[in-house]
């Protein structure tokens, strides 16, 4: 991929920043991140890349952000939706307005923020010759594991909108392509303890699969996990549940 304007969110580090190393030397990259020391990390290893402070949930700063790449660069190639956030779901022990804040900034990130970016981004997207939107949402979207019960729920979520917003963009000639990962070794699978896909590697054959023109992609341990959940769906959950009641 080369000469490309890309847009990705959450670029400032984990499969994010993977990403941006993979893509950086031949294109154009705006990362939108909000939190400032990861932004300042970015910024310092790689001077090339526009990194702009926004939170995805805001339509403000979102409008801000690409009024911005409007004005700069006039038009997206590629949007990737990356951004995510995932914490632990624990319904008996967290007390009422714990759970829900939890629960409403996990639909917010991974679910609503996706869809209102790229809505907000057909008009420049409409600008490229081979516009595409990207979704990053999770192997999870099939089978839940009870723990992460809330993230599991938004990423099948927007693994389903996915289909829709695909189908509906097909007459724009926009490319829609939802990426599975499995566990990736990054912050938010810090405490678990299976075999963790190194970012550099999902990156890879995101960008592998992406250039082939794949739109639906499990990546590693996800594609059996698909296979599984729907085949064996009762068995999937437990073998991903082992421990629960």
């Amino acid at each position: 991929m080369k000469n490309k304007i890309i847009v990705i969110t959450g670029g400032a580090s984990g499969i994010g920043l993977a990403i941006i190393n993979e893509l950086v030397e031949n294109n154009t990259i705006i990362s939108i991140d909000r939190n400032p020391v990861k932004i300042a990390s970015l910024k310092s290893t790689l001077p090339k890349v526009d990194s702009i402070k926004a939170d995805v949930t805001s339509s403000g700063e979102l409008d801000a952000a690409l009024a911005h790449i409007d004005k700069t660069y006039g038009k997206i190639d590629l949007l990737i939706n990356n951004a995510g956030k995932g914490g632990q779901f624990d319904f008996i022990n967290t007390d009422e307005k714990k759970l829900m804040d939890n629960i409403a900034e996990e639909i917010a990130i991974n679910y609503t923020a996706p869809i209102m970016l790229s809505k907000k981004a057909l008009p420049l997207l409409k600008k490229s010759t081979e516009p595409a939107i990207v979704i990053v949402s999770s192997g999870l979207a099939y089978v839940p594991m009870s723990f992460l019960g809330t993230y599991c729920a938004s990423k099948a979520a927007i693994h389903f909108v996915t289909m829709s917003i695909r189908l509906q963009l097909e007459s724009l000639k926009i490319r829609v392509v939802e990426v599975l990962p499995p566990i990736v070794d990054t912050v938010l699978s810090k405490d678990a303890t299976a075999y963790k896909m190194p970012p550099e590697k999902f990156a890879k054959i995101f960008l592998t699969k992406f250039s082939k023109g794949e739109n639906v992609m499990n990546i590693g341990q996800t594609s059996g996990l698909e296979k599984f959940s729907r085949f064996l769906p009762k068995t999937a959950f437990k073998m991903l549940n082992k421990g629960g009641n």
